[in-house]
């Protein structure tokens, strides 16, 4: 980023002017989420993950079609899945 002092600008403003060039950049959240090594997840856990997020919209939709949705009932079969997939 770099931001020039204009002729007879405060500091104040210009402050102000860097902080915004900074937050319509989009930079400052991927330098927080770079501050600290995440360790990245095996190609088992994707696999895994993904297949969950698929089990549980259907699974919604078939509650939802037989109407029998309610978040206990969600809840349980989600847990039910879980055990399964060993998320």
């Amino acid at each position: 980023m770099d931001v020039k002092r204009k002729p007879n600008e405060t500091i104040g403003s210009m402050m102000r002017r860097f902080s915004k060039v900074v937050q319509q950049s989009h930079v400052l959240p991927q330098v927080k989420d770079s501050r600290f090594y995440k360790k990245k997840k095996s190609e088992r856990q994707n696999k895994n993950r993904a297949i969950m997020r698929e089990e549980l919209k259907a699974l919604r939709k078939r509650l939802e079609r037989l109407g029998k949705y309610s978040e206990e009932n969600f809840e349980e079969e989600k847990r039910k899945i879980k055990q399964k997939l060993d998320l």
